[in-house]
């Protein structure tokens, strides 16, 4: 529900709902809030920081990180209810839409793992032998849910087999075979990267008459975000936490049940694991949509972003050819990409597809399987109007 405020700002209503852990009642609130929040964020086509954007109930505008176009002015709750260990509540918020980014309306297509678990011993310890791969699978699911610009298309538990495995650099591996996966996956951007580090350690705090020993276990993990068309690395970012680890060496957990995730050290991966999407986000939401040819019939074209992606019939893009260069040892490298001053529009759309046209049915002749598209610009049309003219 909305409703005007003034002739800008927009108030926005919704609910959001959080499991009550330990009977921490303030806590359980505050993540209702933020769910609640982030969803009338998702609808006004914002993004913030879920985890600066609650304290105790109350919005904290000046930790508010926004990240695209919206602010928001003001946070109220309007309802509250407890019920069967659960808490729900209704809260309204005050947006002010705005826009950083005005030609990249398109959600991105992004590919989710592998998260290799680099040292496997580190999951002896509650027997968490498949922690990278339900870490991967959590990551995919924040992004599925949690973000309207960004289009995760699939998820990769298992590590990938890389031909070439001397290097022993998952980032600098999987750039050489990014547009590979790109074209295999009809994604333009890889998410990846390595759990670092799971291990344990004892802590012994000093005191006049008692010594303290607290047994602590370390979480750490480093990501990559790859834009596999232009095989660049858009984000590199490590991520660190500690908690306390109060069970016994031979204690066993389900990762796929609510139980770990329950625990300190469970809490301290999730949070980390909304970092990553939060950062992923916001590195993402201002890079070029870059689409690709992947059939032509019928002097029509079909690319591969549709509408979950934010394509509508009657988008026009640019055609971007792709060309490969001859290096000096005659041998042929990765293509590189020429824009042309052709202009398909968009005259059907499917959920991740969508058929388009050209203006003139002689460019179909030069178009070829996996030349990309991009959103046209308005500076392009205006020059491509004038030289027609002419």
């Amino acid at each position: 529900m909305t409703f005007s405020l003034n002739v800008n700002a927009q108030w926005y209503s919704s609910e959001g709902s959080a499991d009550i852990i330990d009977n921490d009642i303030n806590r359980a609130r505050d993540n209702a809030i933020s769910n609640a929040l982030l969803t009338v964020i998702r609808s006004a086509g914002t993004s913030a920081e879920s985890e600066q954007v609650v304290k105790s109930g109350v919005l904290e505008v000046d930790k508010l990180s926004i990240k695209s176009n919206g602010e928001i002015h003001d946070m109220r709750v309007i309802n509250e209810t407890i019920l069967n260990g659960f808490i729900k509540v209704t809260i309204q918020a005050d947006i002010y839409p705005f826009s950083t980014c005005p030609q990249e309306k398109y959600s991105k297509s992004i590919f989710v793992g592998p998260f290799d678990l680099e040292t496997r011993e580190h999951a002896q310890l509650g027997a968490i032998y498949n922690a990278d791969e339900i870490i991967a699978q959590r990551i995919f699911t924040q992004l599925k849910y949690k973000s309207n610009k960004l289009d995760p298309r699939h998820v990769m538990t298992r590590s990938i087999a890389f031909a070439d495995d001397t290097h022993n650099n998952q980032e600098l591996q999987t750039l050489q075979i990014a547009r590979e996966m790109a074209s295999k996956y009809d994604v333009q951007y890889l998410l990846f990267g390595t759990i670092k580090n799971m291990s344990d350690f004892y802590e012994t705090t000093s005191n006049l008459l008692t010594d303290t020993t607290v047994h602590q276990r370390r979480f750490q993990m480093d990501i990559y975000v790859v834009d596999a068309i232009n095989q660049i690395t858009i984000l590199q970012k490590q991520y660190s936490a500690l908690s306390e680890w109060p069970y016994s060496i031979t204690h066993k957990f389900d990762l796929k049940s609510n139980t770990f995730w329950g625990t300190d050290y469970g809490r301290v991966i999730d949070q980390n694991i909304n970092k990553v999407v939060s950062d992923v986000r916001q590195a993402l939401y201002c890079q070029p949509t870059m689409a690709t040819i992947t059939a032509q019939f019928n002097d029509q074209l079909v690319m591969n972003i549709g509408h979950r992606n934010g394509v509508k019939k009657g988008d026009q893009f640019q055609l971007i050819r792709s060309q490969s260069v001859l290096h000096q040892s005659n041998s042929l490298q990765g293509p590189i990409f020429v824009p042309a001053d052709v202009i398909l529009t968009v005259v059907s759309v499917q959920s991740d597809r969508a058929i388009l046209k050209t203006e003139d049915p002689m460019d179909m002749s030069n178009i070829q399987i996996r030349d990309m598209l991009t959103p046209v610009d308005e500076y392009t049309l205006i020059r491509l109007a004038k030289d027609n003219k002419s």
